[in-house]
């Protein structure tokens, strides 16, 4: 599928901006978005007759967490 050419109003579904919208350019089904470094993956986008730009719906894809290692000293 090809990238839109034109901007998409994406209504957030889950995370921490649950029901808002946001506008995304060149957005394709399946893409990432960021939203204030939050990640959201544009599952839908359909057309609206007289519209200039299509509405999409996203999905909040959680950050995982860095997992952290022990730093040791080697034994002299």
């Amino acid at each position: 599928m090809s990238k839109p050419s034109g901007s998409l109003t994406v209504k957030l579904h889950g995370g921490p901006f649950d029901g808002q919208s946001a506008v995304a350019y060149g957005a394709e089904i399946g893409g990432l978005i960021d939203v204030n470094h939050r990640s959201y993956r544009i599952t839908s986008v359909e057309t609206v007759p007289g519209w200039r730009e299509s509405v999409a719906s996203a999905i909040y894809v959680p950050k995982k967490p860095a997992t952290t290692r022990a730093v040791t000293k080697p034994q002299a």
